[in-house]
This record gives structure tokens, sequence and C-alpha cells, in this order.
């Protein structure tokens, strides 16, 4: 530096006119390599830290000892060397003294623990937590159970031949199972009969041929004369066949020239379908009812033109004749029992000691006051099995509970099968059965009438209990909906079935049911 301040005085001096400085000498020492010394302090071990200062000779290197490799005959396997350890003998803790009542700092007592732990084993550990002491000032807080390690499944050999298959969850064979079937609805009464009954497996009953092997099995039949029906409901299949033949006197007199105006002359014999004598209802009755057929007819129209699943089919058409029939009658009532259950002590087995499906129906007609007393029904009960007390029919559903049916009604949509109809209507008349043997008589001499409405089309079914059989009649195809002498027609044949379940109903259910 002192060089450099001299040629800036005499470049000054100079008026700026100088020779460039001289190239600055540099030490001989400063040219040469230096040697490598000893570490800084700083930078040595810790067991160097204790050792004396370094003599003269401590600027050589300090050399790095050779590690030494282990023949392999020399390495212990893991497992014996674990296995030795767990059978070294273990040390017993002397009893530790109560704490002083001063309280320690948080680091003692951390570098306690720790201590602590380093020194445990496994048989050590119950003792040593028996022997700790609770601060009474500290918040009781439960232990946290450990969660159990699930076994791992076993690894597949993916080499070998043929490759395992993997089957799915017994869930998701059920959901699968439930989505593909029909018979969706029914899956909280068979889960209910699988957790009662795990020893009988399900049998499938979708068609009429599965039922021939119940335990009392049904005979499907179809009437080819008068003399294959039932002796007590041969005169209603008469009544109901000539009715459905020939639509004959289905319109009452005094609203023919309403039917007329909306007929447009597409029946023939159109004449022949109105009524002979006078109704013994008003005009005003004659047509709200008229109203109301033109409303099934309408809907029966949107429904097909729509392709409607059944419960729209039962909201516009179905529910709308019912009522019809049941109106001005008093004791008579219907419901809409879809989301109801058959009860499971009266759903049938077959012959292999299996469960038959206990499917519900759609509709029902019941009977009450004043044709039938709920008291007596109710002081009838007292006899009847503990688990059968609450009802009188196949269900304990509430307004069937005291009330007996007495018409029983199936529906299907056009999606729907027949065949799957007439299966619900016959494991319906079966566990009615059940139900009244059990409250009547056995065999139960009673006929009872059915009625399975596929799309717009109604149909009269008999259901008759034997010695050791059921049959189950394909009686009459009473008409369609779909034109407004059908919807007249059908309930005609409605209100002749109710003419003869109130007539002989009510005294035989009477009867049998005795009160204590």
């Amino acid at each position: 530096m002192a060089c450099a301040h001299t040629w800036l005085a005499a470049v000054h001096a100079a008026d700026g006119h100088l020779e460039p400085p001289p190239e600055p000498d540099i030490p001989a020492d400063y040219l040469q390599k230096p040697r490598r010394g000893p570490a800084p302090t700083a930078y040595l071990p810790r067991a160097s830290l204790a050792s004396p200062p370094p003599s003269s000779s401590a600027s050589k290197p300090i050399p790095r000892p050779k590690r030494r490799r282990a023949a392999l005959a020399e390495i212990e396997p893991p497992n014996q060397k674990r296995q030795r350890t767990l059978n070294a003998p273990t040390r017993t803790m002397s009893p530790r003294k109560s704490p002083s009542p001063a309280r320690k700092s948080s680091r003692q007592t951390a570098m306690a623990g720790k201590a602590g732990k380093a020194q445990m084993t496994i048989e050590e550990a119950p003792a040593v937590a028996m022997q700790r002491v609770v601060d009474p000032d500290r918040t009781p807080r439960p232990a946290r159970p450990k969660r159990a390690v699930r076994p791992a499944p076993p690894v597949p050999d993916l080499h070998a031949w043929p490759a395992p298959v993997l089957m799915p969850s017994g869930s998701e064979g059920v959901a699968e199972d439930l989505e593909n079937s029909e018979d969706a609805e029914n899956a909280e009464i068979e889960s209910s009969h699988a957790s009662t009954n795990s020893k009988r497996s399900r049998s499938p009953t979708r068609r009429m041929i599965d039922l021939q092997i119940a335990t009392k099995p049904i005979i499907p039949k179809t009437v080819t004369s008068s003399e294959d029906v039932p002796q007590d409901v041969r005169a209603l299949y008469k009544a109901v066949r000539a009715v459905a033949r020939m639509s004959k006197g289905v319109v009452p007199l005094g609203i023919e020239i309403a039917v007329k105006e909306h007929v447009n002359d597409d029946f023939d014999d159109l004449e022949d379908c109105f009524a002979k004598t006078p109704s013994d209802r008003t005009h005003k009755q004659l047509e709200d009812e008229f109203k109301a057929m033109w409303k099934i007819r309408n809907g029966t129209a949107v429904c097909e033109r729509e392709h409607l699943h059944e419960p729209s089919w039962n909201e516009l058409v179905h529910s709308q004749m019912l009522e019809q029939a049941v109106v001005d009658r008093p004791g008579f009532a219907y419901y809409n029992i879809t989301t109801a259950r058959v009860i499971k002590e009266l759903v049938p087995d077959n012959k292999f000691g299996e469960l038959l499906k206990g499917k519900m129906i759609d509709y029902a007609v019941t009977l009450g006051p004043p044709l039938i007393p709920t008291a007596h029904v109710v002081n009838g009960l007292a006899a009847s099995p503990r688990k059968l007390q609450r009802t009188c029919n196949p269900s304990e559903y509430s307004p069937l509970c005291y009330n007996p049916v007495a018409l029983s009604i199936e529906t299907k949509s056009p999606d729907g099968r027949g065949e799957n109809g007439e299966v619900q209507l016959a494991v319906w008349a079966l566990a009615y059965f059940n139900r009244l043997r059990q409250l009547i008589q056995d065999p139960v001499t009673m006929t009872l009438p059915m009625l399975l409405v596929t799309n717009a089309q109604w149909k009269l079914y008999f259901a008759s209990d034997l010695a050791h059989e059921i049959h189950f009649i394909h009686a009459v195809d009473i008409g369609t909906t779909t034109d407004i002498i059908g919807c007249y027609t059908i309930l005609k044949a409605l209100r002749l079935v109710l003419d003869m379940v109130e007539q002989t109903f009510p005294p035989w259910f009477l009867e049998g049911v005795q009160p204590e």
C-alpha cells in the first residue's frame, strides 16, 4: 500500500505524466505451497480435547486407524443374537424411593424418564408401572387401547398355474344380487330370516312350480268349467264370468247419455251395456261415478303412453278403482300395504327345510266395524300363540291388526312378469291360511277371493285350503281399463265380489274367533 501512495504522489507532482507503477514485490514465502498443519481446536474430535497439548511432532498428519473386517463365520445371525438377548437373565430393580415433595425441573424429569426407559426390560415394565406415583393435581385420562394388528393375507403365487380365483366378499355378492334382482324390496325380511334361521337357506320362489315343494304345496289350476271352482264361490264365479263376457247391464240407468257422448259409437252392442232397471243412487252419485271411470280411463292412457312404472299405475288407476268399489259400503276399507312385511313365523317352508320368500301384496280390502267388531277380534286373539296375539292377518301393519283381509290384490306394471305376480299372491295366501288355521280351524273352509292386476288387465283368482294342499285357481279375466265400458265392467265385478264377501265372511269369522 505504501508503494501505491508514493506512486500517486509522484503522478500529482508531474501533472499526470508518469510511467505506470512498478510491479509489486511478492515475498518468496508466499509463493511456496503451505504444509498441512494440525487441525484447529474447534475441529478436533471430543477425545482429543481431553488429551494434553500436542508436541512438536503433532505437525505431522494423524493416521486414521484401519478397520478390521470380521470374517463371515464370526458374524452371528440376527435371530440367534435376539434369542440370546431374550434368554439373558433379567435384572430386578430395587424399589424406588418416594419422590421428594420438591418439584423437579422438566429437563431433569425428561432425562430421568429416558434413563429409566433405557434400563427397562419387557418383564420389568409392568412392575415399574405399578410403582409409579400419580400426581394428585393431574387430570386423569383413560389409557388408549392399542389397535390390534390384522394378520397379513397370504401372498398368492403368481407363477403357479392355474392362477388363484379371487371371489368377492359376502356383502359384495349380496349387494350385486339385490341390485340385479327384481325382488330387492324383500331384502329386509330376507335378511331377518337369514339371521334367525342361519341353518336354513332361502328357496327361490320366482315361479309357481317352486311352490309345489312347499310343506303344504300350492297347486295352480285353471278353470275349464264351473265344476273346477269350490262350491262356496261357484255362484260368484258364474256371475263374474257373465259380466266379463257380455258387459251386460254394467252401466247404470240414468247416466247413459254421458256415456254415449264419450264412447263415440265404438261398441256395436252399446245398448246391451246399459241397465234396464233404475239404480237406487242419486243422479249426483252417478255423475261422480262416471267422472271417476273417465279419470281411470285417462290415467290408463297416460300410463301406457309414458311407459310408467307400477307406483304410477297404482296411484292413477288401481287405487281409483278400489276407492269406487268400497264407497258407500260401511265396514269396508282398502289400504296400500306395499311396504308391509309378512310375519316371519307364518312364512312357509318347503320339503327340503328351506324358507320360502315372504312376499307382500300391494292392496288389501279389509272388514271392520260394524261388520266385524274390533273388541270381538281383540278378545279372540288372546287365545292365539304369543307371537301372533297382535294381529289376525299375516302382517302386523296397523290397519291389518284387527280388521281381517277379505280381498287381496297384487298389481304389476307392463314391465313386470305376470307369473311373479301369481307367486306373490300364492305365497300371501299360504301365509294367510297359516294364520287362519291357528286362529279358527284347520283346514280353512273359507275360499279366499284374490285379484291380479297386470297393466290394465284385471283377473280374478280363488285360493282354497285343503287337507294336504292348497289350490290356487285362475278363474276369470274380468276386463281392462283402456275404455270406459271396461272400467264399468271391472267395477261391476268388484261389487259382486264384495257382495259375496259381506254375506259369507263376517259370520264365518265371528263364529270361528271365539273370545275367552
